[in-house]
């Protein structure tokens, strides 16, 4: 028995060993695979481009103390890095060169030259040697010539080097705070109640109302709208440059905090600034570029008639309608489009789907516009008038229509879920959905 335990052990030791020095080999050959004949093999840390020489700092791009387009370069070096060799070229230099475009990898020139007799290939030169090659990257550009993509793609490589410094410079603000404290932050804007989110807990203070959840990728929400800040230039910091504030931004991790204030420019001008008063600097910013600002606590909840947590995938679901004497069972079929069955009743599919959106929160009624807590009174009221009800997954709902919203009353969770409405043929009654 011990010697077979042995012996065991030994089997799995060795299966254990050959798994992992399999799968080392094959990562190593794939690895290979991708990098084989790739003209550039380091990592880009210098560019000398006609408009600019651009070097990388811990990730950011310079050029002396002017921070350069995170995007542009980053897409710059994955189209050096798809660049694949063919074969290495004799010749004189000016049958491959007629018109080259010279720059610098790595303090090394490069020179890209003509395409091939066929178009499916490009000459380009490190130093002195000359190769034959191709992009094999896909191109951003449409062509419904195929002969034509491998000039596209050359053509985009070369636009991207050939960008003049203006187009180079950074614009994303928070490009400029590599090291920004993002743990929690606190908006307070002018006229609004501050909020604050804590995106490493994924919570809201304060926090949604019952029945109602965050969004569960809150911290992406919020990065997505700071990332749309973007600036015209920055501006020699002064004191002078606070008008009139209109709110702020404060960021905290820890003992580390940034506050961003934004203040407007002047009261001749709709030009806004956002101001490091500790750091001492200032952003003339896009004034569409500021939403991140003027959003509502309610932007980062999950504004959903029936919650995450109560909505189950189906193949076939129940909803209930009741509305006075009038009362049918509708089977609601997950299928595209949806599909409806009914005994008794005839289904107004183009007003039941309409409705559908709002119960399900599909497609533009993804959201409510906003919610808020049902008061023991507006129950009383929902409850005493001739509304409809609706019975679905577990969710005891009512639609209470106003002159310009419809109001979905979860009576089993406790809020009102508003969407505006304006259609004056759909009036959320039995019969605007069941004949």
């Amino acid at each position: 028995m011990r010697k077979n335990l042995v012996l065991f052990g030994l089997f799995m030791a060795l299966l254990v060993v050959t798994y992992v020095f399999q799968e080392k080999r094959s990562e190593k050959e794939y690895n290979e695979a991708q990098t084989k004949d790739r003209l550039l093999e380091q990592e880009v840390t210098h560019l000398k481009l006609p408009s600019v020489e651009a070097v990388k700092k811990d990730g950011s791009w310079w050029a002396d103390d002017v921070l350069l387009s995170h995007n542009i370069f980053k897409q710059t070096e994955k189209k050096l890095s798809e660049i694949k060799k063919i074969k290495t070229i004799e010749g004189e230099w000016k049958n491959f060169f007629s018109s080259p475009f010279s720059f610098e990898v790595n303090h090394r020139k490069w020179t890209i030259g003509d395409l091939s007799l066929d178009k499916q290939a490009f000459y380009i030169a490190q130093g002195d040697k000359i190769y034959l090659a191709v992009i094999e990257g896909a191109s951003h550009q449409l062509t419904q010539d195929e002969t034509e993509i491998e000039a596209t793609k050359l053509n985009e490589l070369v636009s991207f080097l050939s960008k003049p410094k203006s187009e180079l410079k950074e614009t994303q603000l928070f490009r400029f705070y590599p090291a920004l404290p993002m743990e929690r932050v606190v908006l307070n804007v002018e006229g609004s109640l501050p909020f604050e989110l804590n995106l490493k807990d994924q919570t809201t203070e304060p926090p949604p109302i019952q029945g109602i959840a965050t969004h569960k990728e809150l911290s992406s929400k919020f990065f997505s709208l700071l990332s749309q800040i973007n600036i015209k230039e920055e501006l020699p910091y002064s004191e002078k440059l606070k008008f009139k504030k209109l709110g702020e931004l404060k960021f905290f991790k820890g003992t580390e905090a940034v506050t961003w204030e934004l203040w407007l420019k002047s009261d001749k001008s709709a030009d806004a600034i956002i101001i490091d008063s500790a750091k001492k600097r200032a952003f003339l910013v896009v004034g569409g570029s500021l939403k991140v600002f003027f959003i509502q606590i309610q932007d980062y909840w999950d504004k959903k008639v029936i919650p995450s947590k109560d909505f189950v995938s189906f193949d076939r679901t129940d909803a209930v309608f009741i509305q006075g004497e009038k009362k049918a069972v509708v089977a609601i079929l997950n299928r595209e489009p949806l599909a409806f069955e009914v005994k008794g009743y005839k289904v107004d599919r183009a007003k039941m789907e309409f409705l559908i959106q709002f119960l399900f929160n599909l497609g533009p009624k993804d959201q409510a516009e906003r919610v808020s807590l049902l008061s023991k009174t507006e129950k009383k009221q929902v409850l005493s008038e001739d509304n409809l009800r609706i019975e679905l997954m577990g969710q005891e709902l009512v639609l209470w229509r106003k002159t310009e919203e419809l109001i979905v009353v979860n009576l089993t969770q406790g809020f009102k879920a508003h969407f505006n409405l304006v259609d004056e043929n759909f009036h959320g009654k039995f019969e605007d959905v069941l004949k």
